[in-house]
């Protein structure tokens, strides 16, 4: 995956690697983070910067069930957020989560 770019750009490869990494083991723990670095020459903290901020990455695994809410302003105003917290409510959920 990373060979398939030039020398300079291996930086471009880290969402799939991240990918990949997460579709094995179900998360992205910070050894991977870092063994993924070393792959792509970049600190472990340039990959843990992607994976705090993409929502689809986590760092730790997910339940066994993963239920997924639109929180945008258009299904916010369709009952987006009336349903998170409903179902938050409903599975004694935090409703950070």
């Amino acid at each position: 995956m990373i060979s398939h770019y030039p020398d300079g750009e291996k930086r471009s490869a880290s969402l799939m690697v991240l990918h990949a990494i997460q579709d094995e083991h179900g998360h992205v723990d910070p050894e991977a983070m870092k063994w993924a670095a070393g792959k792509l020459d970049l600190q472990p903290l340039n990959l843990y910067e992607l994976v705090t901020f993409y929502p689809m990455l986590r760092e730790t695994p997910a339940g066994k069930y993963v239920l997924k809410v639109c929180r945008t302003l258009s299904c916010a105003m369709a009952g987006g957020s009336a349903l998170h917290k409903s179902l938050c409510r409903k599975l004694k959920l935090d409703s950070k989560a």
